[in-house]
């Protein structure tokens, strides 16, 4: 992480010149709107943990589903990874929900977030166009049926039975239909394009000139979050998946606006955490 942070200081340093000399001029309406955009997103990403509990045979409304998730999500914040699952399951346990049920729901949101973010990356791939080595990348469709594959009920079911034993609970039988797992992915799928919407108009609040599609847009930003996950030890994949985020947007922007946008998107992220935490609170 100190490694990566110190690559991004250090370009930012060399592009010094050309980052005060660029108008950056914050567009408010293009602000509100991206804000307005990830609050949605991240009410819909409640509502998918929802309906993974519901699925489960544990049912709860969707305010007590989006408190616990918000309050739970701020141990992502914290190193390691497991923080934010276990005040997940705490919480959810005070409201009767069985650990070995809340433990399945995040472990299969995880499962389901993680293959989409790839999935949706690959599929963004062809809206690249003729951006500069943006074709090397092309390699990678073939995570593509990889990703389909990891959605088959039987393996589903084994890495779902596979966490539980590793965290000392009872294995359990899911009887979900691969059409169900599908159905499930192309909700993902809407999660991640509102999610690149989002940052659209976030980077147009600040830099406005020749911007990616939406669609490449919604890739790079489900794929760097999926690498900042599978960073096992940064706190909500600091650096990590800032470091995907410079890596991918530079095939369109210099690094350094490159740089710039990515600490961009982290801080409006963290704030946007912050009040889904507080909204979560109050409620």
């Amino acid at each position: 992480m100190l490694l990566i942070f110190g690559f991004l200081a250090r370009t930012l340093y060399l592009g010094w010149d050309e980052i005060v000399a660029y108008d950056w001029d914050l567009d408010y309406l293009d602000l509100i709107i991206a804000f307005s955009l990830m609050l949605s997103a991240a009410a819909f990403y409640a509502y998918l943990w929802k309906v993974i509990l519901e699925r489960l045979g544990t049912p709860l409304s969707y305010r007590k589903s989006y408190r616990i998730f918000f309050l739970s999500q701020l141990g992502r914040y914290l190193p390691g990874k497991v923080w934010g699952i276990l005040g997940l399951v705490y919480l959810s346990q005070k409201e009767g929900v069985p650990k070995v049920i809340s433990g399945a729901s995040v472990t299969l949101q995880l499962l389901l977030q993680v293959v989409s973010g790839v999935i949706v990356f690959v599929m963004t791939l062809p809206f690249w166009g003729n951006a500069e080595a943006g074709t090397g990348l092309y390699g990678l469709l073939v995570l593509l049926p990889v990703g389909l594959i990891f959605l088959h009920p039987a393996l589903v079911n084994r890495g779902l039975n596979l966490a539980l034993r590793i965290t000392g609970q009872p294995e359990m039988e899911l009887s979900w239909r691969y059409s169900y797992l599908l159905g499930q992915l192309g909700l993902w799928g809407i999660f991640w394009l509102v999610n690149g919407v989002a940052h659209y108009f976030l980077i147009r609040s600040i830099y406005s000139s020749s911007l990616p599609p939406i669609p490449v847009l919604a890739g790079i930003f489900a794929i760097a979050w999926v690498a900042g996950f599978l960073s096992l030890v940064t706190p909500s994949g600091l650096g990590v998946m800032e470091g995907a985020l410079v890596f991918l947007l530079s095939f369109y922007f210099p690094v350094h606006v490159a740089t710039v946008i990515a600490l961009w998107s982290r801080f409006a992220r963290t704030v946007g955490d912050l009040a889904c935490a507080t909204i979560a609170w109050g409620s």
